[in-house]
């Protein structure tokens, strides 16, 4: 066991950005010491051996893995009860990760589901928490309107840029920031808001927004019909290959996270932090090559979208099948390469809103690049190339079994 060190309670923890903070924080990050135990809070259950977390050593910091907490069902008394009993020493976490998002068809239903949890959350850890420090939840960039149409600013986007308020009523954020004002008013803790926009990562039992793995998927696949080395164009219009953005790796999710709340002098009152890989911009022009070329294709530019070369397209029918489209035409052939690993391994690439993410490179056709400059004078300047969190995403999901490459 490591050093007597902080204690942190992540919720979430199996999901995108979740997963990456557990990740940093069994990695010793910052430094050896820091913390002692990590309780990792799930709502569908998975093993240990499947979470492609590090592996217990004498320094890392224990881990203990608690399922079936199912913070949409649960009321704050039965919340209260079940962390008092299912996580050892929750009299003592210092630091709380809320990493917990629940989507719903209706926006408003969403908000009032995900506040309501929240609430519990927050209440059970007044109760139960006396050493508590910090919390640090995630928003997103809906907060800056990429949702809409054509988006609603100018990039870079930054953190003092409000949403016009008849848009904060269809998205979250506002209102588990003011369930926070509100839970922390006079207490010893504060919390922050760090605000990512694309997160690329690892899930070890499926996710509603897995870029990363939907395009694998994809790609895998499209690498078994089509044989290595074939043109795969990217799945998108030409304005979205060449709009500007910055995504996070759960990597740089992870550490940006865990320094916010290991610096409450520089990041508390809840303040909102952009958070990314680089603090310069890309493009799919640069990005999909790169990732296209790990399956041993070649990553070119959108297929046609203009009348003029119609015929070219025509050519090119398959390669126009958005992901979701081409993995329901073609998924017969990733079962057969898989074989048997498919059935006898636990972790899943499942990507439960496939045809939401096929959106992404046909919506997002603006420049959303956020500005990391408010991070950056408050003491984070840690900094990874782009690829770096795809190819990771990647290598997991092959060793996981997940995609065959």
């Amino acid at each position: 066991m490591a050093a007597r060190g902080k204690q942190a309670l992540v919720f979430g923890a199996s999901g995108l950005a979740g997963w990456g903070v557990v990740d940093q924080l069994l990695s010793n990050y910052p430094a050896q010491g820091t913390f002692s135990t990590v309780s990792a809070l799930v709502n569908r259950p998975f093993k240990v051996e499947d979470s492609f977390w590090p592996d217990r050593s004498p320094t890392r910091p224990d881990l203990q893995l608690v399922s079936g907490v199912n913070l949409a069902r649960a009321t704050g008394e039965d919340l209260e009860a079940l962390l008092e009993a299912k996580v050892k020493g929750i009299k003592d976490v210092t630091h709380v990760f809320y990493f917990v998002l629940k989507t719903e068809n209706d926006p408003e239903e969403e908000v009032r589901v995900n506040r309501k949890m929240l609430e519990c959350v927050v209440g059970a850890l007044n109760n139960l928490c006396p050493e508590m420090e910090f919390l640090v939840f995630p928003s997103g960039t809906k907060a800056y309107g990429i949702h809409i149409p054509g988006g609603v600013f100018t990039a870079p986007y930054d953190e003092s840029m409000p949403l016009p308020a008849h848009y904060q009523t269809s998205i979250n954020y506002p209102a588990l920031r003011a369930v926070l004002e509100t839970a922390s008013a006079g207490r010893q803790w504060s919390w922050c808001d760090i605000r990512p926009d694309a997160v690329i990562g690892f899930v070890p039992n499926g996710s509603s927004f897995n870029l990363a793995a939907h395009w694998a998927t994809y790609l895998s696949l499209y690498a078994l019909v089509n044989g290595k080395g074939a043109r795969v164009p990217f799945p998108g219009t030409r304005k979205a290959y060449t709009s500007l953005y910055n995504e996070a790796s759960a990597a740089t999710v992870g550490k940006s996270a865990i320094w916010a709340a290991l610096h409450p002098h520089r990041t508390r009152g809840g303040q909102v932090f952009n958070i990314a890989d680089r603090a310069r911009p890309g493009s799919m022009s640069e990005r999909w090559p790169a990732l296209t070329a790990y399956f041993g294709l070649q990553g070119v530019a959108p297929a046609a979208d203009d009348e003029e070369n119609e015929a070219e397209e025509e050519k090119e029918e398959e390669a126009v099948l958005k992901p979701s489209e081409y993995i329901k035409k073609h998924g017969h052939h990733l079962l057969a390469a898989e074989g048997p690993r498919s059935s006898s391994s636990s972790s899943s690439s499942a990507v439960f809103k496939g045809d939401f993410l096929d959106g992404y490179g046909y919506h997002l056709d603006f420049d959303r690049q956020l500005s990391l400059e408010k991070l950056r004078r408050a003491g984070f300047g840690e900094e990874v190339h782009p690829d770096e969190g795809w190819v990771r995403a990647f290598e997991t999901m092959k060793a996981a079994g997940m995609i065959a490459v």
